[in-house]
């Protein structure tokens, strides 16, 4: 670490406490970055850079197979009665629109993220490289079908897409979602999540290099209902009590009585076109204020990484070899092992998230990446604990459970398979939901 960024970071912390002390943060936003110096402290500074190591070892890669490589099963996962649900997010970024050519240069797609990630440290798994459906395009539909396939034999029981719809009637990645909405031989529940935030150059919905803002007002609430209302009215459309399930990313970007109008119009309005109403969930996020039954919502859908920052731990083994890194490595292993991460409290009922891994470098080893050291097997554990936990908490037709994510390829959290793990993800989701060891 350089002493400038030593010092900037330490200036940082200053900040934050100043930040927290006012009142304009809370203090489990204050502790989260004060862990980060603390562990910036003593993982990145002093460390020595093994260049010759980390050469050696990428060049190993390219000479021998995979030991953890997992082919495709012979037979297919078959329903079983009052299962849990399992859903995947699904990240609809992987054809060129032209807004994506001007900001990012002709052709981008989310491939030309993953293909450019590189190993940050010893052992790093990256880049993560897809196999089976390979480096598809989504201007169609034709990728849709294996998708489908693939998830219907592991055990998936529906897709949920993210949506990027702005105010003014703006859209952004809509080609593939509506590709699958006219694509009726795509027989495959569904649902959708509407991405409510600014869209940004730094893939992180904040205020930064902002490229398409958000407005959140609660007078858009009728042309975004009108908008989706025909994804809404597909039979294919995931629904409880006979409601379309619609997920609200980030409420919070809304004034908490300006959500609560649009909220309440969005479901009068869902009346008006001939539904029976709206089964209106909000994503658990970090440093929300209030309850959700506070901002009128129906149930909360967890995301980790979301609200995960009090659980996860640092690892400090680590051998971080590119000096330029600005990042920080995890694990989840001993929340999974001690319960505590099974752990919720809502005033509405929850259903319960997971991702099989997590590693954003290949957008943010620049500018605050996170990597989460898991495996098949620690992700299997935890989710036969969350299986666990859907049929003690919820209802035989109210048990869904959220994975994030089918196809997030440039945050290393995916179920489709990759060329060194193949179809382990896939394997261990449906082991855990029929019960094997």
């Amino acid at each position: 670490m350089t002493l400038l960024r030593r010092i900037k970071m330490e200036l940082f912390l200053v900040l934050a406490w100043c930040i927290k002390t006012v009142g304009l943060r809370k203090e489990a936003w204050f502790q989260e970055h004060l862990s980060r110096v603390r562990h910036a402290r003593n993982y990145l500074s002093g460390m020595e850079f093994d260049y010759t190591a980390y050469g050696r070892e990428i060049l190993e890669r390219t000479r021998r197979p995979s030991t953890d490589f997992v082919p495709l099963a012979e037979d297919s996962h078959t329903p079983a009665p009052d299962e849990v649900k399992l859903l995947a997010f699904y990240l609809p970024q992987y054809h060129q629109f032209p807004e994506n050519n001007a900001w990012h240069g002709r052709g981008f797609t989310e491939w030309t993220n993953v293909t450019r990630a590189v190993p940050q440290f010893l052992g790093h798994h990256q880049p993560q490289l897809p196999i089976d459906v390979g480096f598809y395009d989504l201007s169609s539909s034709k990728i849709m079908h294996r998708q489908v396939e693939l998830a219907r034999q592991y055990g998936i029981y529906g897709f949920t897409f993210h949506y990027y719809w702005f105010s003014g009637g703006k859209r952004l990645l809509e080609a593939p979602i509506f590709n699958w909405l006219n694509d009726k031989e795509l027989d495959f529940p569904f649902c959708l999540c509407w991405a409510n935030e600014n869209w940004s150059k730094l893939w992180d919905g904040g205020n930064r290099e902002v490229l398409m803002k958000q407005e959140s007002r609660p007078e858009d609430a009728p042309d975004f209902l009108r908008d989706i209302l025909p994804f809404l009215q597909d039979k294919r459309y995931i629904r409880v009590d006979n409601k379309p399930l619609l997920i609200i990313y980030r409420p919070n970007l809304f004034q908490q009585s300006d959500f609560l109008q649009f909220q309440k119009t969005l479901r009068e309005k869902a009346l008006e076109a001939g539904l029976p109403g709206l089964f209106l969930c909000m994503v658990g996020i970090d440093y929300f204020d209030g309850t959700p039954s506070q901002w009128g919502f129906d149930a909360m859908v967890e995301f980790p990484p979301m609200r995960i920052a009090t659980l996860r731990q640092y690892v400090k083994d680590g051998n971080p070899i590119n000096p330029e890194f600005k990042g920080f490595v995890y694990t989840m292993q001993p929340a999974i092992d001690d319960g505590s991460i099974y752990q919720v409290e809502s005033d509405v009922p929850v259903f319960r998230g997971i991702f099989p891994a997590w590693d954003n470098t290949a957008r943010k080893a620049y500018s605050n990446a996170s990597c989460y050291l898991q495996s098949p097997e620690t992700y299997k554990k935890w989710l036969c604990g969350l299986i666990d936990w859907e049929k003690e908490h919820n209802p035989a037709d109210r048990r869904f459970l959220f994975i994030n994510a089918w196809n997030e390829w440039a945050e290393g959290a995916h179920l489709e398979p990759d060329s060194r793990y193949g179809y382990a993800y896939l394997q261990a989701t449906r082991d855990a939901l029929e019960g094997r060891e």
